[in-house]
């Protein structure tokens, strides 16, 4: 088994200086089927902790049925009633049956209130977010918001001129979240 492991650490050290399309290769060669297209980052994680399952072994199916379990009652609760995917949809992964009735085809969708929460932010605030290790640091002013000595009308600018992708202003610096 030791061999398994050390196998692993080796492959994990690789993957981490491999490029996208390199790493969507070795994911194939790997046996892993087709790589989702995710962010080299991401996928980088990604593929190391299924190295590492295939090596120390994933979690005890005791827990992922807690887990699965977990979801079911989350997601219940989120809903204030069955959601899209419950327990009984064709596809649920999910072995147990569902304790309320599927939502038939055309049945309204029960509401939810908006899980996002936003911070009112006051003048003078500066927010900080380290981003591909740079540090973006950002001063509320009375009409936007200042960042590098250039005034913004939102948060989202910013983001996007930080990223080079469309982001949520709010979600970006973290003062938008749960609530």
């Amino acid at each position: 088994m030791r061999g398994g492991i050390k196998n692993a650490e080796q492959q994990i050290v690789t993957i981490s200086n491999l490029s996208l399309p390199d790493l969507m290769e070795h994911w194939r060669a790997l046996g892993f089927g087709e790589a989702p297209r995710l962010p080299l980052p991401l996928l980088q994680r990604l593929l190391a902790q299924l190295l590492q399952e295939q090596a120390y072994g994933g979690l005890p199916a005791s827990a992922v049925r807690k887990l699965d379990a977990v979801v079911i009652e989350f997601g219940k609760e989120a809903c204030a009633g069955p959601s899209a995917l419950s327990p009984s949809s064709p596809f649920s992964t999910s072995p147990w049956p569902s304790s309320s009735p599927p939502l038939s085809r055309g049945a309204p969708r029960p509401s939810r209130p908006s899980p996002l929460r936003q911070v009112a932010l006051t003048t003078g605030t500066r927010l900080v977010r380290e981003w591909n290790g740079r540090t973006i640091s950002v001063d509320v002013v009375g009409d936007g918001f200042v960042w590098n000595d250039v005034r913004y009308r939102s948060l989202s600018e910013i983001a996007r001129t930080v990223t080079g992708t469309r982001w949520s202003g709010p979600r970006f610096f973290g003062i938008a979240g749960r609530g």
